[in-house]
């Protein structure tokens, strides 16, 4: 392995000595001199141990290996860094600057080493998470707190989108996963589903089934409803119409909002009731939450999505760890 010695930064304020090596350094770089970094790992060993003797069997090569590539180094340098005799090897003056530099260089690339082995391994690096709003009542702050502690070197960029937002932006590659409300058949973009759960009638206190095990759907028809705007949640919207439809009448909507929580503050309010998927109950405990039956087909879902050809081992454990977490359904 070979290391350029451009990135090393000299102190030019701490003695002719370094100034001069320096601007050695300098000159040569500007030629295109590189060194190899086995040369300055011995060159620390020898400066450490003082002893070739000692610094060949530490490094496990043989003692003339090692004067050889101390006295390359030395060349390639233009500078002795060692005093030899046959009692002792000393550091020059040059030696004591350099020694310095080589282990900043040393460490530098170790840390270098360790921090691709932490991305490669999906320990570190960035990871951008789009998600619906239902994903942030509990399954996207369970998530991400889990993730967060087994991983914490990993940056989590959250941003909140709709389903289409979402898939549009894993296509131009602005989001690496999100957390969807529907599979949309698209070629390239891998699904798994993480949360499944019953749909839920929202009611104040005082309305007349707010003490019921159970609501039918069919009694409904004469109710006030409060829903998502479509354009703001089109998958929760259209169900919610599916099923009143397959129950034999169409809603009578006097309301619409664009998130849960204001849908919500206007049931309380009294003016309205609204179909929730079970998780949104959390959002509020000033309500009744009743059980609906009758012809529902479909229940509300969530999907982890993420580009099939992606090639990142932090998405990778980011899926493995949701899929611990929530089991799989399908």
């Amino acid at each position: 392995m070979f290391v350029p010695l451009l990135h090393c930064k000299l102190d030019l304020t701490i003695g002719k000595i370094e100034k001069n090596v320096y601007s050695y350094l300098q000159n040569r770089l500007q030629g295109g001199v590189i060194m190899e970094l086995r040369q300055i790992r011995y060159f620390v060993v020898l400066a450490e141990e003082l002893h070739f003797g000692r610094a060949a069997k530490r490094i496990c090569i043989a003692q003339s290996a090692l004067s050889q590539q101390i006295q390359k180094l030395e060349e390639e340098l233009g500078s002795p860094l060692f005093t030899r005799n046959t009692h002792k090897v000393a550091l020059t003056e040059t030696g004591f600057v350099f020694l310095k530099h080589a282990k900043s260089i040393l460490n530098g690339v170790q840390h270098a080493e360790d921090s691709i082995t932490l991305a490669a391994n999906g320990y570190s690096g960035r990871l951008t998470i789009g998600f619906v709003e239902a994903a942030l009542w509990d399954i996207a702050p369970q998530l991400m707190r889990s993730f967060n502690q087994k991983y914490p070197k990993v940056e989590l960029v959250p941003h909140q989108m709709n389903t289409i937002t979402q898939i549009e932006a894993l296509k131009q590659q602005k989001l690496q996963i999100g957390i969807v409300g529907k599979k949309v058949p698209l070629l390239g973009v891998n699904y798994q589903l993480i949360r499944e759960e019953e749909w839920l009638l929202a009611l104040p206190s005082w309305h007349p089934l707010a003490n019921e095990k159970q609501a039918a759907v069919e009694d409904l028809a004469e109710e006030r409803f409060i829903a998502i705007r479509r354009e703001s949640g089109a998958f929760y919207f259209d169900q919610f119409i599916q099923t009143c439809m397959d129950n034999g009448f169409s809603p009578n909507i006097v309301l619409t909002a664009d998130k849960m929580q204001p849908i919500l503050a206007f049931v309380a309010s009294g003016m309205g009731i609204a179909l929730i998927p079970e998780s949104a109950r959390n959002i509020r405990d000033d309500l009744c939450y009743v059980p609906l039956k009758g012809v529902i087909k479909n229940r509300y879902k969530l999907f982890l999505a993420w580009q099939a050809n992606q090639q990142s081992k932090v998405v990778e454990n980011f899926v493995e760890e949701a899929v611990l977490i929530f089991p799989q359904l399908e």
